[in-house]
C-alpha cells in the first residue's frame, strides 16, 4: 500500500473511533459548508489527533483546516459535494 492509502485508512479509523465516543467538542467557528453534526465529527477526529479545544473549522470544497488552542492543526482533504467524505488527513 502506498502512503496515501495508509493515511486515508488511518483517517477513517480515527473518524470511526471518534464518532463512537461522541463527546461534544467546543467549536468556536464553523466556516465550512458542513452541518453541525459533520463539524462535530471533524472536530472530534482533530481533537483525537492533538488539536486542543475550542476548535475552529475553516475551508471550502477541497480541504478543511481544524485548529485550536494548541499549535497542532489538522487538514482534512474532503470530496466535493454536500456530504462529508474524508479522503485524507494531515496533522502537524
Amino acid at each position: 500500500m502506498n502512503i496515501r492509502k495508509i493515511s486515508a485508512l488511518c483517517a477513517v479509523a480515527v473518524f470511526t473511533v471518534s464518532t463512537a465516543y461522541a463527546k461534544e467538542i467546543k467549536i468556536d467557528a464553523n466556516n465550512t459548508p458542513y452541518s453541525e453534526a459533520d463539524a462535530q465529527k471533524l472536530a472530534a477526529t482533530a481533537v483525537g489527533m492533538g488539536v486542543k479545544e475550542p476548535v475552529s473549522l475553516n475551508g471550502g470544497s477541497d480541504s478543511i483546516t481544524v485548529s485550536g488552542s494548541s499549535a497542532t492543526q489538522c487538514v482534512f482533504k474532503v470530496g466535493n459535494g454536500g456530504a462529508l467524505q474524508i479522503q485524507g488527513l494531515n496533522c502537524k
